[in-house]
């Protein structure tokens, strides 16, 4: 049996995480097995809540409280915000509302607040009535900000500092409040809490004792206020290489602070996101526990899909007699399709992460189109010789050969252009760009790419082959 009774590991090669993860589901499970419980919770009550939390995911559900059940309060709670949904759902349906109440107080503030908010309202209210009273009201400060926002992820503890403090007061109120969590900023504030300055812990510890905070303090710090979007928070991190960012309401007054590993989980978060409506699902999924409530969420978007095949069947109807005349053209309706599909969702693709980095700001959009648009124009000639070359090669016709080449190359071009601008008119109204990649951009660019490939070889055929139609 492999050695985990460490949460340690002296150097984690390539593969490593992956491996110890899988060696402790493993051990789990056997010792599950031989019912050796004691064994278990000294090991699980080693190892760091991150890979717990992974572990529990992988159990069978039956499973999943009873090895909860052996891991100390204090690691339980962190582990609790650790555990991403549906776990998460489970053990809380499990868990009495005073044992939940219990790990609550060992949690951060802010991680307390999230899972208060994934309870119903009156189970949260019970469990809330049996939390010490600062508890109670530091989450009750909390609550009331929505959780993709900077209020939503940040917390009330912090250390703040007053102007005329000399550094040993400060270094000696930093060792009191140290002892609860790790310190990235020390806050200079005033009398009525208003936000003054930042004291770099560094500066603070090589002062002379007698130096007041006034002295060392940096004032005008950034800062955000708690309703702006949690996505924009995580890019003043990025931009700014932050640790902490203080968050403070409108008159300046100081309300807690958003820290770095808040922002990772954000940034996950995002990106989960932006994945699930690429797809034309939503993140709101991962909550679901039953096979109907998935469908609810997949059908309408399908049905929007739906829609948007039969416009393709549509087209192919109008044009159903010309095809019968020229049934050589059917043998590359899929090409036109599919190279159409492709190039929309790659330049929507692109379209959406720059938007979502910050790359495309007012005043820039036309810059980018038209970046997209060249990029097309030269993949579309490309392709469109080469699927030249092949027509005319395979079916030895070279104004079928020509109808497909202008085709591909056409598709393509409008193509891209849709990729680019759908995304940016969707933000424009307010709705967020990721919905329209995938399903909707390939499903509208299948209807318009059969337009553009029928049109022109009509118009081409018709010009050539007097006496087509």
């Amino acid at each position: 049996m492999p050695d985990l009774s460490s949460q340690h590991e002296d150097v984690f090669e390539e593969g490593g995480l992956q491996k110890r993860q899988d060696e402790l589901l493993a051990i789990t499970r056997e010792l599950f097995d031989d019912q050796d419980l004691i064994t278990l919770r000294l090991i699980l009550n080693n190892q760091h809540e991150s890979d717990l939390a992974d572990l529990l995911a992988q159990l069978p559900e039956d499973d999943q409280p009873l090895a909860f059940d052996l891991i100390a309060a204090p690691l339980a709670a962190n582990t609790l915000s650790e555990i991403k949904t549906p776990t998460l759902l489970t053990l809380l349906e499990y868990l009495e509302d005073r044992l939940l109440s219990r790990y609550i107080e060992y949690m951060d503030p802010d991680d307390a607040t999230d899972l208060l908010g994934k309870l119903p309202e009156d189970r949260m209210a019970a469990v809330m009535d049996l939390l010490a009273d600062d508890t109670t009201e530091t989450v009750e400060g909390l609550l009331p900000h929505a959780d993709d926002t900077g209020g939503g992820i940040m917390t009330s503890r912090l250390v703040t500092l007053r102007e005329e403090m000399t550094v040993e007061d400060a270094i000696q109120h930093l060792r009191e409040w140290a002892n609860e969590d790790e310190v990235f900023y020390l806050y200079v504030v005033d009398a009525e809490q208003h936000l003054i300055g930042t004291v770099p812990l560094r500066r603070l510890l090589l002062a002379p004792n007698t130096t007041r905070i006034h002295q060392l303090t940096q004032p005008d710090p950034l800062s955000v206020r708690p309703d702006m979007d949690q996505e924009e928070v995580a890019h003043i991190f990025a931009d700014y290489n932050l640790l902490a960012l203080p968050v403070v309401d409108q008159a300046g007054v100081l309300m807690g602070q958003i820290t770095v590993d808040d922002i990772v989980d954000v940034i996950q978060d995002e990106a989960t996101e932006d994945i699930y409506e690429m797809a034309a699902m939503s993140s709101e999924e991962l909550e679901e526990r039953s096979v109907v409530g998935v469908v609810k969420r997949r059908l309408p978007w399908l049905m929007v899909c739906l829609a948007g095949t039969l416009l393709s069947g549509g087209v192919i109807d109008v044009f159903s007699d010309s095809l019968k005349n020229m049934n050589l053209l059917v043998l590359f309706i899929p090409s036109i399709m599919a190279m159409g599909g492709n190039s929309g969702i790659q330049t929507s693709t692109v379209t959406v992460r720059n938007m979502a980095i910050g790359h495309i700001q007012a005043g820039s959009t036309f810059g980018v189109v038209l970046r997209e648009l060249r990029i097309a124009c030269m993949m579309g000639v490309l392709l469109g010789l080469l699927v030249y070359v092949v027509a005319r090669s395979w079916i030895g016709d070279a104004i079928v050969a020509a109808c497909v080449g202008t085709a591909m190359y056409a598709a393509i071009v409008l193509s891209a252009a849709l990729g680019a601008l759908v995304p940016i008119f969707f933000d424009k109204l307010g709705i967020d760009p990721a919905v329209a990649s995938g399903p909707l951009i390939t499903t509208l660019n299948d209807g318009l790419s059969l337009l553009l490939y029928f049109s022109i070889s009509i118009l081409f055929l018709t010009a050539w082959r007097p006496g087509f139609l």
